[in-house]
């Protein structure tokens, strides 16, 4: 009897640590959630610069039981038109340290909650979750450990969309997603086999095929973010009735950005493995772009000056749009703010390969605040501005010729527009030699300009920039 009322003082007390536990951990959930959220809201300010106006993650509401909580997230957006788009997650939060959900899974280690979320009914989302049928076109399912770290799975099912002549096809797919450090640091991984949006009264139709995403994010010191994404795409393909068809085959993107405070370092990569339209094949193109030194704060206040003298215009195109001196002077002190940082933008490598050979053009232009920022014409700001410019490239006669000639697919016509490729090429590039602005060796014409203290560098030659523009107007005309 004795022994039996032990054991039962044992559960009695487990228990009730157990519930203890489970009630502080709750607790700290919520607390967690909640700072997680706005930590989410500052680095989607700071990484979006000038694009964040709109874009913000919210918690609408937040019912916290003893064992659960059900929670409604909301993310707003922006349309293209500038219209406002919400949509929202509702998600069932299990409390630890040990939630029902992950131990059902196997997951045996202490938690703070297991979290499955669904994508919840707003106008931007109705129609997606009415095409389920009674089930969810997006779950996730989330395991959030004790220190800020956990593994997530986002699950698109398989969507069929048809409204206004527009059917939508997407072949559903996941999302990994692990997060560490106080969710500092993260990665991500997703797959989708197919998408597809086509029109039957316009005959225009988009179709994708393996689509593959990677990202890594990295913060140190609170401050600095460090972010990794690519995406890959098997093929690509747009076509519209009457016109020949675009398709890219192995789309690659990547993006590596560093960011310490307002300050942004970042590149964006584009490779396309082959270019066709219609049967003409157009070899394979790849862009490098970089910009360094670029102040987010200044430029978002550049963007947000502009907006609103276009708005007391009416929304002017910048064609028609006439400035007062006041804002003038507006736009051109947040200019100046850009420019305090001296940003760099390049572009590394425009490469351009076909079977005959290929071409490649690099351009690099530094900029400086001016000293006198605050006098002069917008012409006389722009040459000081410019601390220095670098171009360079070099273009290959065969592939020339063979971008010409694929126009036609008759050979008889073919080879007619390859002759007048050949001549093109030959008049404009000894024009161009002639005037010393580029070198001629063999079948490849290649130039090297520097700009920089108004002075230019052709090919190895120190000219005046006035000089270097006579010369590039007496070809051009």
């Amino acid at each position: 009897m004795k022994k039996s009322t032990g054991v039962i003082g044992v559960v009695v007390v487990l228990g009730a640590a157990y519930l203890g536990a489970t009630w502080y951990v709750g607790k700290e959930a919520r607390k967690t959630i909640e700072e997680a959220v706005a930590q989410a809201n500052t680095r989607l300010a700071r990484y979006l610069g000038p694009d964040a106006d709109g874009v913000k993650i919210g918690i609408a509401d937040y019912q916290r039981r003893f064992f659960s909580s059900d929670v409604v997230y909301t993310v707003s957006l922006k349309d293209p038109d500038g219209k406002p788009v919400d949509l929202a997650l509702h998600d069932h939060l299990q409390h630890g340290p040990f939630p029902l959900g992950a131990l059902q899974e196997g997951h045996l280690a202490p938690l703070l909650a297991y979290s499955r979320a669904r994508l919840a009914a707003t106008p931007a989302t109705q129609a997606w979750i009415d095409s389920q049928k009674g089930g969810s076109p997006l779950t996730v399912d989330t395991r959030v450990g004790f220190g800020g770290s956990g593994h997530s799975v986002w699950t698109f099912s398989p969507t069929e969309l048809i409204e206004d002549g527009d059917t939508l096809n997407f072949s559903g797919g996941t999302v990994d997603i692990d997060f560490s450090k106080n969710f500092n640091s993260g990665s991500a991984a997703g797959q989708f086999d197919a998408f597809s949006l086509a029109n039957a009264q316009t005959g225009e139709s988009l179709h994708i095929k393996n689509i593959r995403l990677d990202s890594k994010t990295d913060v140190a010191d609170g401050n600095k973010m460090h972010v990794q994404s690519s995406a890959t795409v098997d093929s690509l393909t747009m076509d519209k009735a009457g016109d020949e068809a675009v398709a890219i085959e192995k789309l690659t993107v990547k993006l590596d950005n560093v960011q310490a405070g307002d300050m942004l370092d970042g590149s964006l990569h584009y490779d396309f493995g082959r270019v066709a339209v219609g049967p003409v094949d157009l070899g394979s193109l790849s862009l490098g772009v970089r910009a360094n030194r670029l102040d987010l704060a200044a430029l978002a206040a550049l963007a947000k000056e502009y907006d609103a003298i276009q708005a007391r215009h009416g929304g002017q195109g910048d064609q028609d749009l006439v400035l007062s001196d006041e804002e003038e002077q507006a736009l051109r002190e947040k200019l100046m703010a850009v420019l305090a940082s001296d940003p760099s933008v390049a572009v590394e490598q425009l490469l351009w390969k076909n079977d005959d050979g290929q071409s490649k053009a690099s351009l690099q232009v530094d900029f400086t605040r001016p000293a006198d920022a605050g006098q002069g014409d917008a012409d006389v700001l722009l040459a000081q501005a410019l601390k220095q410019v670098r171009l360079d490239f070099s273009l290959a006669k065969p592939m020339f010729i063979r971008v010409f000639g694929q126009a036609q697919a008759d050979p008889q016509q073919r080879l007619q527009m390859e002759m007048m490729g050949a001549m093109i090429y030959d008049q404009y590039m000894a024009r161009l030699r002639d005037a010393g602005l580029v070198q001629v060796d063999g079948d490849t014409t290649a130039a090297s300009v520097l700009y920089e203290n108004d002075s230019v560098t052709v090919n190895g030659q120190a000219m005046s920039a006035a000089e270097f523009m006579q010369r590039v107007l007496s070809v051009a005309m």
